[in-house]
C-alpha cells in the first residue's frame, strides 16, 4: 500500500491530520485549476475550499479505480462549473468597477516604469482572450483549460469528464482553432 492510500484510508476511518496532509499536497494544483475556470483570485479560493469541503465529505465514496488526483480534478472542474454559474460568472462588471480597475492598472503601470500605452495594449489584449474564451462552449472551455492551462494529458482528460478520446481531442482542436480566430488580430503584431 502506497502512501497516499495510506492517507486515503486514515482519513476515511475519520484521521483528520491524514485528509489534511492530502489537501497540503493537492491545494496548489486544485487552486491554480480552479483560478484556470473562475479568472478570480478570490473565487478560485472559494471553489478549492467547497473542492475539499466536498471531498471529505464524498471521500467514501472513492473507489479508487482512478487516482485520486483525477477524482479530486473531477470535482474541481464540476465545482468551478457550477460556481460561476451561481455566481453568473460572464455578467457584465459594473462601470465604477471597470473605472476603478482602470485607474488602478495605470497606478500599477506608471510605478512599475511600464508606459500607459503598454499598460492600455495589456489591458487589452487580456480582455480580447476573455472575450476569445466566452466564445468556447462549456465543454470546449473545460477541456482547453485541462489540457493547455493545467497541462492534463487526454487520458486524464477522458478518464474525469466520462468522455471518449475522439470527442476529448475534437473539443481542444475546435477550442484551439475558435481562440485563434478570435486572437488572429494580434498574431499579426508577433
Amino acid at each position: 500500500m502506497d502512501q497516499e492510500t495510506e492517507l486515503i484510508e486514515r482519513a476515511r476511518n475519520g484521521d483528520k491530520a491524514a485528509f489534511k496532509e492530502l489537501v497540503i499536497k493537492y491545494k496548489k494544483l486544485i487552486y491554480y485549476m480552479a483560478y484556470d475556470f473562475t479568472r478570480c483570485r478570490e473565487d478560485a479560493e472559494d471553489v478549492s475550499q467547497e473542492v475539499f469541503i466536498k471531498a471529505y465529505r464524498y471521500l467514501n465514496k472513492f473507489r479508487g479505480d482512478s487516482k485520486f488526483s483525477s477524482w479530486l480534478y473531477a470535482i474541481t472542474v464540476n465545482t468551478s462549473l457550477s460556481y460561476k454559474s451561481k455566481k453568473s460568472y460572464l455578467a457584465m462588471k459594473t462601470s465604477e468597477n471597470i473605472e476603478d480597475l482602470i485607474e488602478l492598472q495605470s497606478v500599477k503601470s506608471i510605478s512599475h516604469g511600464i508606459s500607459p500605452e503598454r499598460a492600455a495594449e495589456s489591458n487589452f489584449i487580456k480582455q480580447s482572450i476573455e472575450k476569445a474564451l466566452q466564445k468556447l462552449t462549456h465543454r470546449q472551455r473545460t477541456i482547453f483549460i485541462m489540457r493547455n492551462l493545467s497541462g492534463m494529458s487526454f487520458n486524464e482528460i477522458m478518464e474525469i469528464l466520462k468522455l471518449r478520446q475522439g470527442t476529448v481531442r475534437s473539443a481542444n482542436f475546435k477550442a484551439l482553432r475558435i481562440l485563434r480566430k478570435g486572437l488572429a488580430f494580434y498574431e499579426s503584431e508577433i
